[in-house]
């Protein structure tokens, strides 16, 4: 539904403002109208007396339409030549191509279109709104809307005076000393600033990158070798239980084996 709502967006609001244009209009013609009937008719008083006896009549309702469709309130400047309702509603603008035969409200509407797959059942509003799905995990009493909206909750700390978005915003605070000149901004999007340094072919993403597919091409190595150190502590394992039997061995051999000396015939 998000989307279907960001794609027809600019659809509805150029109808939203015809429609509040139209009204406006209709209005004040019906407010026109009266005024010359009253001011025509038998027994009709001046513009003056109408407005001093009728307060809420014609006039001042043709006073409130004038202040609405003026320069400085909204619907005016939305009125105005060349102004937003201008660009809508011209020839090859955004209601046109919106509404063309073939165009993107058609095709959103189209049978087996994206509105048919999102309102199809089972389809993902049917998911959303389903019992225990994730709209009424979030509404459900003790929920998560109910966690970030509690008292001393997530939002309320983050909205709070000297708060991290007061931080952030304030004058002087984190966001304008990254927007200000020669800023963190700046810095980092600079030519030859420290991101392009960091992109630049042969510099450190570069390097990351390569040294990660060397620790990749080393990982098989590194298990042979793993292997052959498990083999060589099996092996003096092996090596060290034969020596102690040697060692015994040596020692119950004659002292003048061990010695070397020379043999004499006393010795036989």
């Amino acid at each position: 539904m998000n989307l279907v709502a960001m794609v027809t967006l600019p659809a509805r609001a150029g109808l939203a403002l015809t429609d509040s244009a139209l009204g406006v209009a209709e209005t004040a013609l019906g407010a026109a109208r009266v005024l010359l009937a009253a001011s025509t008719g038998p027994g009709a008083a001046s513009l003056g007396g109408l407005a001093t006896a009728n307060p809420s009549g014609p006039l001042k309702l043709l006073q409130q339409v004038a202040e609405l469709a003026s320069d400085e309130r909204p619907l005016g400047q939305a009125m105005r030549p060349g102004g937003p309702l201008d660009r809508l509603l011209e020839p090859g603008g955004v209601v046109d191509r919106l509404t063309a035969p073939g165009g993107t409200l058609e095709r959103i509407i189209e049978p087996g279109g994206p509105l048919e797959r999102v309102l199809a059942t089972g389809g993902p509003v049917d998911r959303l709104l389903d019992e225990d799905g994730p709209i009424e995990r979030l509404l459900a009493r003790g929920g998560l809307l109910d966690r970030i909206t509690a008292e001393d909750g997530p939002l309320e700390r983050l909205t709070a005076t000297a708060g991290p978005l007061e931080t952030l915003t304030k004058e002087g605070g984190l966001i304008d000393r990254a927007l200000e000149e020669g800023g963190i901004l700046e810095t980092l999007l600079a030519e030859d600033g420290a991101l392009e340094r960091i992109i630049v072919e042969g510099g450190p993403l570069d390097q990351i990158v390569s040294l990660s597919e060397t620790l990749a091409a080393l990982a098989p190595n590194l298990e042979k070798m793993g292997d052959s150190i498990e083999l060589l502590r099996e092996t003096v394992g092996v090596l060290s239980s034969a020596v102690g039997p040697l060692g015994e061995l040596a020692g119950r051999l004659p002292g003048r084996w061990l010695k070397g000396g020379r043999s004499n015939g006393a010795e036989y």
